[in-house]
């Protein structure tokens, strides 16, 4: 079926499923929202279904972020805008939390109900000429249902949880009001783990392309949430509510069974990097290289005008009112750029290279692993002193010292779901508690391969992995992955000055030590994505309320915690939103 997805989603909103609604004032007790004889049996159908499920996705996109980020440890009020105060303001502090301009829970339940009402009608095995019409449908809105359902406890900790489309008002009451049946996290987790088993292999719907301005599109396959990804995140989370480590294994072999199915890869060409034409000059080539294709995985899909679609906001704007954290800037000026100057093999001239275009595989260098000669951009003896820091910041910085925000743009309005960085950093955080913490600390510095597994393999952890019964550490004959580090601060697999590891007493330590590597390191690459306080969060149950608490309460000052603040996420209660009628 060809179809341009122009301005669909406009109409999309008076489809079937998205009529249900989850908004008291707009029924009163006795409505029935659809016709008891109504289901689904036109391929059409599921169409104008499906995207009036994602419209009421839209709905919550901007503002989940903003959720994720606001309360995080990695932004804060722009100072010179504090007299305007504001909801977002309020809710950096964790203050006037039932404020109805980022708290509306309903906003998920209607997703759930749609999903609800589309799974109760829609009839998985019915074939025709030989396929089965809704399945593909089916497995996207089942996995859509259990993301709502993820977001909803992260949000608000334990929530009413039904899985019949409520079709009336006096329903809807009913549910919300019945506390026993309630669920929290592990729990959410623990159903949809069972529930999402069989559609690990259904392939995405296809609605060909979406024209989000003029000549711009997407491909509507990546609207859609990746049933294996989606698995590792659930048996990610129950492992840190549970301490289950085979839940942590579990949760590796989904991210790592998916990178392998899509040969997604952390390539050399995915770095941002100093590209000099002369040792005193230098310029930086590529910026942010999230929103690339090759980056992106799925997304919510917006526009950038109502003409071609929904327009909820603009991301850049609500930033605008923020800047990153001193926190975040303190990690990343501290943070070391290691540029390994190289020869040509058989060059007899012994003249260095000077231009690094690309971070090349160790088969360029000549002699550098055992006598590695530094270009870095700090004071090293007998090495020029360019810049410190990281390189996905790069010019972000502004004249007063502070850091804009600079991830999102009018041109791009889409957010993001999944992008290979994250899921290769939340792969080395489920590899890590599941008890080979050199194995994710590749991920970070080498890149994950098997050459580099034996090569770099200090404490036998390899033979461990080949005699663990799992695949998760296995990239197959890939070569191409690079160290997530290496993404913005240069080679970091030869950096043995700033990057390594320390010796420890025992593995739980070297645990500790790698976890607080990947909080830093997820902090450079996914800063302000909309995942920090529930990152934040998921460490903090394995580790204590205070990883959680220390790390916001210092975001304006890292030397000096704020006490109020840190006080008030020492309480768990705090984490989360009150489920009010607003």
């Amino acid at each position: 079926m060809m179809m341009m997805l122009k301005s669909i989603f406009k109409s999309a909103v008076f489809c079937m499923a998205a009529a249900v609604s989850f908004t008291a004032c707009e029924v009163d007790t006795t409505t029935v929202m659809f016709e008891e004889d109504h289901n689904f049996d036109q391929p059409g159908d599921t169409v104008f279904s499906m995207l009036g499920i994602l419209n009421k996705v839209q709905n919550v996109a901007e503002r989940g972020i903003l959720l994720g980020e606001v309360r995080g440890d990695l932004v804060k009020p722009d100072p010179s805008l504090l007299s305007r105060g504001g909801a977002l303001f309020s809710l950096a502090q964790f203050e006037n939390l039932d404020n109805p301009s980022f708290n509306q829970y309903r906003d998920y339940y209607a997703i759930v109900n749609n999903c609800n009402f589309y799974l109760d009608r829609a009839d998985a095995e019915m074939e025709r000429r030989g396929e089965k019409v809704f399945l593909k449908e089916y497995a996207a809105v089942s996995a859509y249902r259990a993301w709502a359902y993820l977001q909803l406890t992260l949000l608000y900790e334990k929530v009413p949880f039904y899985t019949k489309p409520l079709l009336s008002y006096s329903e809807i009451e009913q549910v919300m009001n019945d506390v026993s049946n309630r669920k929290g996290l592990a729990e959410i987790c623990s159903y949809f783990i069972e529930d999402l088993q069989r559609y690990v292999d259904v392939p995405f719907p296809d609605y060909k392309d979406f024209t989000y301005r003029e000549n711009a599109t997407v491909s509507s396959g990546e609207f859609f949430l990746p049933v294996r990804l989606l698995l590792g995140d659930l048996y990610l989370w129950r492992g840190s509510v549970a301490g289950s480590q085979s839940d942590f294994a579990l949760a590796a072999q989904y991210y790592r069974d998916y990178l392998m199915e899509k040969k997604k890869f952390v390539g050399a060409a995915s770095g941002n990097v100093y590209e000099t034409a002369e040792v005193d000059n230098f310029k930086v080539v590529r910026g942010w290289s999230w929103t690339g294709s090759s980056e992106r995985i799925s997304l919510i899909p917006l526009a950038s005008s109502s003409e071609y679609g929904k327009v909820v906001g603009t991301l850049s704007n609500a930033f605008g009112s923020f800047i990153a954290s001193d926190a975040l800037k303190t990690l990343v000026n501290d943070s070391y750029y290691c540029f390994t100057m190289y020869t040509r093999e058989g060059d007899e001239s012994g003249q260095y290279l000077s231009r690094f275009t690309q971070l090349v595989k160790d088969t360029c260098y000549y002699g550098t692993l055992e006598k590695p000669e530094y270009f870095t951009y700090i004071n090293v003896p007998g090495a020029p002193q360019y810049f410190m820091g990281d390189l996905r910041f790069y010019g972000a910085e502004m004249p007063d010292g502070s850091m804009r925000i600079e991830k999102y743009s009018s041109s791009w309005p889409h957010v993001s779901t999944y992008r290979k960085g994250t899921v290769y950093m939340r792969l080395a955080e489920a590899i890590n508690r599941a008890g080979y913490p050199l194995t994710a600390f590749h991920i970070l510095k080498y890149g994950l391969s098997r050459g580099n597994l034996i090569k770099f393999d200090t404490n036998g952890e390899y033979a461990r992995l080949m005699t663990s019964g799992y695949t998760f550490f296995d990239m197959g004959e890939n070569t191409d992955n690079i160290g997530m580090h290496s993404r913005g601060c240069g080679n970091a697999e030869m950096d043995t000055l700033h990057y390594s590891l320390p010796a420890v007493a025992s593995r739980a330590d070297s645990i500790r030590v790698v976890e607080d590597l990947i909080c830093d390191e997820l902090a450079l690459e996914t800063a302000y994505e909309g995942n920090r306080f529930y990152d934040l969060m998921r460490f903090a149950f394995r580790r204590g309320e205070d990883f959680l608490a220390s790390r916001v309460a210092r975001r304006n000052n890292p030397a000096v915690p704020d006490p109020d603040l840190y006080n008030k996420l020492t309480d768990r209660k705090n984490w989360y939103l009150p489920m009010v009628e607003n």
